[in-house]
């Protein structure tokens, strides 16, 4: 079966972009995308890097040169003239492997509509046991296939289209076109200390929500500006975790390199009020010692919370440019909630 052009399955890809980090697990994430022609503001490739979260640099195939970001190695002209050639050289192999991959498609359920493809090299490396493990992804219009695993050094194809091209490269043995553990490394190595310069401690308020008579009101505890992503928000009640339905919006990013997360608690629980809960905030650079906001400790003031709807429509705006940049179509980005944890 073929793959169909679905925005949200594309979309699903790129929130893959934005994995979480945990402390003292360093992970790169390299997505590229390709689309079947150029068009108007829309390159025929398009490539980030991350590391830890941080974005180190945008390539595309309009430009023809890797734009560096968050001041990484913003100096080093040696160095971006070696990427600019890295560049250039993939520009070339991976239109080779979208037509081949294409090919094999159409030639298993041919189809009229356009393939877009993505590929997202990542790797984790674990600073406690020194353990990396690196995988590359490769799907069309965001339905996986074929893989890359180090620890087997093999191509895997997922989708029964891409026997055909997975065979020929375990034949020639070709390490162009994954991730290897070595290149992994560099990029953690060589990025560690701007990202150690990036380290930002989390800031937080309360607000209290109004209530229906369908719906009660809730505590909501705004948490924001904080850089390493991984971050844990939860409400307690009278000195015990709050039982009480949380609800988490999801960590994202604000319009810098740090992020924000909102989480909710729903009041009338056990009888207590506003002023029984804490919302508890722990983060990597708080170190041992929580960040703990009570509802009656803030001030009624608006300067915070329109912080935080800057905040807001910044990610908002970064989302659906990028979104709008890519397909020039509607996207399907949505707010999920889940159960925060307790």
């Amino acid at each position: 079966m073929a793959p169909s052009a679905k925005p949200v399955l594309v979309s699903f890809w790129i929130l893959n972009f934005c994995c979480v980090t945990l402390a003292g697990l360093h992970r790169v994430s390299y997505l590229q995308l390709v689309t079947p022609q150029a068009a108007s503001g829309l390159p025929k490739r398009l490539s980030m890097l991350k590391v830890d979260d941080l974005l180190l640099f945008i390539y595309d195939s309009d430009t023809r040169k890797p734009v560096p970001r968050n001041g990484y190695n913003q100096d080093r002209q040696d160095i971006w003239k070696l990427r600019s050639t890295r560049c250039l050289s993939w520009d070339s192999w991976v239109e080779t492997t979208y037509q081949a991959l294409v090919q094999d498609v159409n030639t298993s359920a041919p189809r009229a509509e356009p393939y877009y493809m993505q590929i997202l090299q990542s790797c984790e490396w674990d600073d406690a046991t020194s353990d990396i493990r690196a995988a590359t992804r490769y799907a069309l219009n965001g339905e996986d296939m074929l893989q890359h695993h180090s620890d087997q050094n093999r191509w895997f194809p997922v989708h029964p289209a891409a026997w055909p091209l997975a065979e020929r490269w375990n034949r020639a043995r070709e390490p162009f076109g994954e991730l290897t553990p070595q290149g992994c490394m560099f990029l953690i190595e060589d990025s560690g200390l701007l990202i150690t310069e990036k380290t930002a401690q989390p800031t937080a308020h309360v607000t209290l929500g109004p209530g229906t008579q369908a719906q009660p009101r809730r505590l909501v505890c705004h948490v924001t500006g904080f850089y390493p992503r991984d971050i844990e928000v939860t409400w307690e009640r009278r000195g015990q975790v709050a039982q009480g339905e949380q609800l988490s919006s999801g960590i994202r990013p604000n319009g810098d390199h740090t992020f924000q997360i909102q989480v909710s608690i729903e009041l009338g629980q056990e009888g207590a009020g506003p002023t029984e809960h804490v919302c508890v905030v722990r983060h990597s650079n708080l170190g041992d010692t929580p960040l703990r906001v009570t509802w009656d400790s803030q001030s009624p003031g608006l300067p915070g919370v329109l912080w935080i709807m800057i905040g807001c429509v910044l990610a908002a705006l970064s989302i659906g440019a990028l979104g709008l940049f890519l397909w020039k179509r509607p996207g399907a980005w949505k707010r999920l909630y889940r159960p925060a944890r307790t």
